[in-house]
């Protein structure tokens, strides 16, 4: 059995996205255009416009806050996942593989002397690359723009006018 390689891993990413992530934006999407659509006929209409629900207000600088230690943390939290995952994705193949590959190596005209050669030197799989937990950088990023742009505000907040 071969280990969970870099494809395998890409593929579940992209699933996750596909199945979880464009399904909540194309909901919250669809949620604001009615919000929108809403509002428009009430203003066709001469009605006092309906009040906005709690959520589109919470654009305080403490949510900049949260937010931001939420990217930060999991940026982080995938950064060691990544780093973890590629200490531990690169390891020996196991008998029984280098077993099938033996044999298979003597079905396609190996000679006993090559087949014994690839049974006393054991390979590594490949495993994921160490560089890819750079990923890890992009959620990071974007948590310490939030903190930055969090105290940014706070300082214009209390600076005298």
């Amino acid at each position: 059995m071969t280990g969970f390689g870099f494809p395998e891993f890409f593929v579940f990413v992209l699933l996750f996205v596909v199945a979880f992530v464009i399904p909540a934006l194309v909901v919250r999407f669809k949620r604001d255009q009615l919000r929108h659509r809403e509002r428009m006929v009430a203003l066709e209409k001469g009605v006092a416009l309906p009040s906005l629900p709690a959520d589109v207000h919470s654009d305080t600088p403490r949510v900049y806050w949260l937010r931001g230690l939420i990217w930060l943390f999991t940026g982080i939290a995938l950064t060691i996942f990544l780093i973890g995952l590629a200490a531990t994705s690169e390891r020996p193949n196991t008998l029984e593989d280098r077993l099938w590959h033996a044999q298979d190596l003597r079905q396609h005209g190996a000679s006993d002397e090559m087949v014994k050669n690839y049974l006393d030197h054991p390979e590594s799989r490949p495993g994921l690359p160490v560089g890819l937990a750079l990923v890890g950088l992009i959620p990071i990023g974007v948590g310490l723009a939030y903190i930055i742009f969090y105290l940014g505000e706070k300082k214009q907040a209390t600076a005298p006018v």
